[in-house]
């Protein structure tokens, strides 16, 4: 199966160290995205000499990362793009079977969507379920934008797969390690569950609307 594994990355350089050192079968395949505002990646020799470091013109948000690696998933003709958040650690042994599993659904013809582990800790998209799907909503800019992409892979008809593998999450290590971001989350957050609320017909799991913003099809 040929895959890409994304990580983007704001801060915590101590916690990326963790995460790609405990994935190293991936990385070969794996494109870490330099969102950090000092462009602190630069000086990570260790990094580039295992992964692939792609800095953006400007940092991009989230939402702007997963439409990127996607992107490149389609350019390499990947069958899958993985994300992983760059404060998550993967467990002993939990990259390799991630692997098999994801062979097997494929193998078996499943018609999945995503794959998560921790939740989407480390998690992987189908990309004929991307194709079926479309980019990423980029009216979001991290909230909130999961619960609307995964709500329109099960429109299209794409499952998720709850593997159970064992990834620890270091826990919104981002937004804690930077006042700036922690203020905006606060003062967005609003913001985007209306719009959320709008675009669906209802809060998360009361939806009413099977097409965004109730259009016809």
């Amino acid at each position: 199966m040929k895959y890409l594994v994304g990580i983007p990355y704001v801060n915590r350089i101590d916690l990326l160290h963790r995460a790609i050192h405990s994935v190293p079968v991936y990385w070969p395949h794996t494109v870490v995205l330099d969102n950090s505002p000092a462009r602190e990646l630069r000086q990570a020799s260790w990094l580039q000499q295992v992964v692939t470091v792609v800095e953006p013109l400007v940092p991009l948000t989230f939402v702007q990362s997963m439409n990127a690696f996607q992107r490149m998933a389609a350019e390499r003709e990947a069958d899958a793009v993985f994300y992983m958040h760059n404060d998550a650690e993967a467990h002993p042994g939990t990259p390799e079977k991630f692997l098999e599993v994801l062979s097997s659904l494929q193998a078996a013809g499943k018609k999945w969507g995503i794959a998560l582990t921790n939740f989407d800790a480390l998690a992987a998209y189908n990309m004929e379920a991307v194709r079926a799907a479309g980019p990423w909503d980029t009216v979001f800019s991290s909230y909130f934008a999961d619960i609307d992409y995964h709500r329109r892979l099960r429109l299209a008809g794409y499952e998720e797969v709850f593997t159970g593998l064992p990834v620890e999450h270091h826990g919104s290590s981002t937004r804690k390690s930077d006042s700036k971001v922690n203020f905006m989350v606060d003062v967005t957050w609003p913001l985007y569950e209306r719009y959320y609320e709008l675009k669906w017909g209802g809060k998360m799991a009361e939806e009413r609307y099977h097409t965004p913003f109730n259009r016809p099809l």
